[in-house]
């Protein structure tokens, strides 16, 4: 809608409507799609992350026999083990930059063969803190015969480079198509750096042949994986999404008063990196005054009213969110009489609240600049009065 203000300090990536990875240019919303079914997923409202892998787009790389891994990433080719390890092509799949990495022959001991992202010593970290990575990956030839397991690994290292212990993420089913793989870790006493990569285990005179499409890998700080950031020779960050509702903008529709707030869309993942993440809130510029529907620590459906500083309604609307499945939430407010449901749930009441004065704008996805929400938001609605306990459940089912 003309009438919100979209902003985003950097470009960032969504699917079309065709499966096609795209970069939306700075300030440019997104309007994302699941690429494997072709479902509108509506709008990608992101927190600000850190891709911490400096090259996931292949530069460098030379396809051959053995060939040449991207530039700064570590893995070995030609010999190992008895397995040859070679790259038979790089080439772009609906927009997803990649390399085929084959490894073929009869292993010669057993063991593990590790293609990291990123060198050991490079990407600083600390203990406790949560970090996500990511790796598309398809079948291309041969299969996992003789391979006694498949990983996606998440590895620290002490301040020397040392290694300390990895996270796996074990990949069960990989087809032809790509399909993104995830792992996370919390970080354990004395990490300083950590790497990402792929790790196949394989048993002592093991006949295997395999070749797999990796394609942007990521490694980023966080409970759960964000949409991808694209890099060539540094780390780099996406700005959070920012979409508002100002001035005439706002005021032309909104009625200070009585009304009810109407909500369907995802959250990335559970828990939420925000305590109070807000999907949809009208609000005074400041945390004073506001209503909002958003989520907790725990993923409830909230709702949540403050006037002058002071909680007014806070509560559970019902259920919990699941990560990457639509719900439906909505409140109806008017003087000592809140109420809210959630995909059709009973209808939760409040009935002493004092409502939020000078509000003067709408967010999408925050309460000013902060609880911001990481998800997919397919409809919001504002009606100027406060609709029926009825009708909250029956718009929620």
């Amino acid at each position: 809608d003309s009438r919100i203000t979209f902003t985003r300090g950097s470009t960032a990536t969504f699917f079309d409507s065709t499966g096609t990875l795209q970069t939306a240019a700075i300030n440019a919303a997104r309007l994302d799609t699941n690429p494997a079914t072709l479902a509108p997923l509506g709008l990608l409202i992101e927190e600000q992350r850190t891709n911490s892998i400096r090259n996931n787009t292949m530069q460098g790389a030379v396809a051959g026999t053995p060939g040449t891994v991207p530039t700064n990433w570590n893995g070995d080719l030609g010999v190992l083990q008895g397995l040859s390890m070679s790259i038979p092509s790089i080439a772009a799949v609906s927009g997803i930059q990649t390399i085929n990495y084959r490894a073929n022959g009869t292993t010669t001991s057993s063991g593990a063969a590790v293609l990291q992202f990123e060198n050991s010593n490079q990407i600083a970290a600390t203990s406790g803190q949560v970090w996500t990575g990511t790796c598309y990956l398809a079948l291309v030839a041969g299969s996992f015969a003789n391979i006694n397991s498949f990983s996606l690994t998440l590895r620290e290292f002490d301040s020397g480079g040392a290694f300390l212990r990895q996270t796996l993420q074990s990949i069960t089913s990989i087809t032809s198509t790509l399909s993104r793989a995830t792992v996370t870790a919390t970080l354990g006493a004395s990490t300083a750096f950590v790497s990402l990569g792929l790790r196949p285990d394989y048993p002592n005179s093991a006949a295997i042949d395999i070749t797999l499409r990796i394609g942007l890998p990521q490694l980023e700080q966080g409970a759960f994986a964000t949409s991808v950031i694209p890099t060539t020779t540094t780390a780099l960050t996406r700005s959070a999404d920012v979409a508002s509702m100002t001035g005439t903008n706002f005021s032309s529709w909104y009625s200070q008063g009585p009304g009810t707030m109407f909500a369907q869309a995802t959250f990335l993942a559970v828990p939420p990196s925000a305590t109070f993440p807000a999907l949809f809130s009208i609000n005074d510029n400041s945390t004073n005054n506001f209503a909002s529907l958003s989520s907790n620590a725990s993923a409830n459906h909230r709702f949540s009213v403050v006037s002058g500083g002071v909680s007014q309604a806070d509560a559970n609307a019902g259920g919990s969110i699941t990560p990457n499945v639509f719900s439906k939430w909505c409140m109806a407010y008017a003087t000592n009489d809140v109420a809210a449901s959630a995909n059709g749930g009973a209808v939760v009441t409040d009935t002493s609240v004092t409502l939020p004065v000078g509000v003067n704008q709408a967010q999408i996805g925050a309460i000013t600049t902060v609880n911001r929400w990481s998800g997919h938001i397919a409809r919001l609605s504002y009606y100027p009065r406060r609709l029926p306990d009825s009708t909250l459940q029956a718009l929620t089912s």
